[in-house]
Formats: structure tokens, C-alpha cells, sequence
């Protein structure tokens, strides 16, 4: 009974309330989106980017501009984004000791004319008044400063839901104890000028978790910093192919994350997950000493993650209430990812390598 009383303790403490964007939206501030450059870093991404193209061009304002950042593509990216009449940047190639995505962000940010940066990934949509939502979101924090949104998880097969663990854990991560101490990396608002004053995408070249990275920088800074969930505004889907994708895709970059995490953040959640692995792993025992106490335990447990997790996807009650499969999914892509950063210090990833140099600096080739 002991280790279920400290889980459920543990999932209040490291899941505090969601803060979210606000439902109501005011039309006559549609001003603050024609100030807005939507900046979109894209490789081998023409299976997705179409959608969050269309989304952009059904908004009830339009911003100033959309661009459309194409690393090196080598599939019909650019074809698509063309078709929707966008700006389109070409990076150069990659030089050593820059990251794919932060060396495309640093190019959309210095071609942009906006004096509001919107950073979007390619997986991610907006609802029709999403921009305007993101917009006066930013104008609350009077228009300073980072603000980072986790997009709605949208998922329709059957592999999705093995997110799970990792949505949670990074909520945790970005939110803990009630503070902000990092960002998503989805989406990042942030003003030109305040963008400039941090260093931009080149002071994160090295960083594969930029935008968690670029928050907690700010947040040392003084800069003001928040994190919001973006359910009704920003959709996304992740590593929508299939398991092996998802399973790569978590494995790429989660333990540079976990590094990265303020360590009492980082020391609580392995309590917690390790408290979880006791209980599962005492089952069997456990059923026939007390089922019912064992039963219920693990109802309570499945039911809160539910109540956190309907927040940031469409979860359902079973996929909680099997959440010792997604765990299992997660101590096994975790632990790839952890040899992958620590010992092999290489991982592939849409055609280009991660190299992880000493477990520190991030590049690709």
C-alpha cells in the first residue's frame, strides 16, 4: 500500500495544474497577427507540411508572412510549401557544430520582417483562430520575453498513444513545482527584439532540445518565460508512419533532454518511474496478498494519469489504464536513447547523423 500512496503523491507533485491558453479569442486585436512571421523549419517533411500550410491560410488573420525554412530536403518539401505561395529560404549547407533544426530557425529569424517570431514545427496545425489565440497569449507577457506552447496531441493509430510517458515526463520537466524552467519545442513565440538580446538560434546551434534550451537560457536571463498547453490552438502529430519511427524519434533526443532538466525534476521523476517498475514488478504477489487493495491502487493511479494526460492528447482511459505497456515502450526507447547519447554518442535521423560529442556538444553531419 505504501508504494501506491507514493506514486500517487509522486503524479500530484510532478503533474500540478495545466495552465492553459485561453478559450476566448477578441477579434479587433487581429492587428497583433499582422505583426507575427511564422517561421516553419522543414526537412523531408511533405507528408505534413501541406496540413499546417492549409491551416495557416484558413486563419482569421493572416500574418505578415509564413516562411518556410528548407534544410536540404530531399523529397518534395519544397514543391508543396511552393504551392501555397510562401516564402521559401534555402539553407546553406550545414556547418559542423550546428544542429538541422537550429541552423534552419537561425535562417527563418534573420530573413524574417516580422517583429514577432512564430516558430512551428511541420507536424503541428493550428485551429482556425489559432494564431490569434498565440498572439494575445504573447501580448499578455506584453509582448517580451519567450513563450513556449504545447501543442494538443492529435492521434489516430493504434502506436500514438506509446507518447504517453514521454508528453508527461517533459511536462514535468518544463512545469515543476509550478515554475516554468523550460519550453516546448513545438512551437516558441518570441519578439525579434528579445530574440536578438538572447543570441538567437546561433547561442543553441549545439542543441538538439532547442527550445527547452532557449527557455531555460531566458529564464536565467530575467527574461520572462512562460509554458502553456495549447488545446483549441496548436495541434500536432508525432512519428505518424508507424512504431519503428516513433520509437526512433523518442530514442533521438530524449536523454540530451533529460540532461537538460533541472536535476531535482530529473531525480523525482526517476523515483517515480522506479516506484511504478516496483509495483508492476510486485504484481503478482501483491494480487494475492491484497487484490483489492492492489486493484484499486492501480485504478486510482490509471485515472489520474488520465485526468492529466486528456489534457494534452486525446488519450483515452484505456490507454492510462494499460500504462504498464507505454512504460515498458519508454524504458525501452529511454534506454536506447541513453547508449545512443552516452556511449555510441551517433544517432540517424532523417538522413543526417546527431553525433553527440562526450555526452555535451550536439552537431550533425
Amino acid at each position: 500500500m505504501t508504494l501506491w500512496i507514493t506514486a500517487i503523491i509522486l503524479t500530484f507533485v510532478l503533474f500540478p495544474k495545466v495552465h492553459r491558453l485561453k478559450k476566448d479569442i477578441h477579434v479587433q486585436k487581429a492587428f497583433l497577427v499582422k505583426k507575427c512571421s511564422v517561421i516553419i523549419p522543414a526537412r523531408n517533411e511533405e507528408g505534413t507540411i501541406g496540413r499546417l500550410l492549409e491551416s495557416l491560410s484558413k486563419q482569421l488573420a493572416s500574418p505578415l508572412e509564413v516562411i518556410v525554412v528548407n534544410d536540404g530536403s530531399t523529397d518534395m518539401t519544397k514543391d508543396v510549401a511552393g504551392s501555397y505561395g510562401v516564402h521559401i529560404v534555402d539553407t546553406p549547407p550545414l556547418p559542423e557544430g550546428w544542429a538541422g533544426k537550429t541552423w534552419a530557425c537561425w535562417h527563418g529569424a534573420n530573413a524574417a520582417k516580422g517583429d514577432i517570431l512564430i516558430f512551428l514545427d511541420s507536424d503541428t496545425w493550428l485551429d482556425s483562430s489559432g494564431l490569434l489565440k498565440l498572439c494575445e497569449a504573447y501580448e499578455e507577457q506584453h509582448s517580451d520575453g519567450i513563450l513556449t506552447i504545447q501543442p494538443y496531441h492529435v492521434m489516430k493509430h493504434g502506436h500514438e498513444p506509446f507518447s504517453l510517458f514521454f508528453q508527461l515526463i517533459i511536462m514535468a520537466s518544463v512545469h515543476f513545482l509550478g515554475r516554468t524552467r523550460g519550453g516546448y519545442g513545438q512551437c516558441m513565440i518570441s519578439s525579434k527584439e528579445s530574440y536578438e538580446r538572447l543570441g538567437g538560434h546561433e547561442d543553441m546551434r549545439t542543441q538538439v532540445v532547442e527550445h527547452f534550451s532557449f527557455a531555460k537560457k531566458a529564464s536565467g536571463r530575467g527574461e520572462k518565460v512562460r509554458a502553456l498547453n495549447g488545446k483549441g490552438a496548436v495541434n500536432m502529430r508525432m512519428y505518424e508512419v508507424g512504431i519503428e519511427e516513433l520509437f526512433s524519434g523518442w530514442s533521438k533526443s530524449f536523454a540530451s533532454g533529460a540532461k537538460s532538466g533541472h536535476p531535482f525534476a530529473t531525480i523525482l521523476t526517476c523515483v517515480w518511474i522506479g516506484t511504478l517498475v516496483s509495483l508492476l514488478a510486485q504484481g503478482v504477489d501483491r494480487m494475492v496478498e491484497a487484490p483489492y487493495v492492489y486493484m484499486t491502487g492501480y485504478g486510482v493511479l490509471a485515472l489520474q494519469l488520465y485526468l492529466i494526460s486528456r489534457v494534452i492528447g486525446n488519450f483515452t482511459f484505456l490507454d492510462t489504464l494499460l500504462f504498464p505497456i507505454h512504460l515498458l515502450f519508454f524504458l525501452l526507447a529511454f534506454t536506447r536513447s541513453f547508449l545512443q547519447t552516452f556511449l555510441t554518442k551517433k544517432v540517424k535521423w532523417k538522413g543526417r547523423y546527431i553525433v553527440l560529442d562526450k555526452g555535451k556538444d550536439e552537431k550533425m553531419k
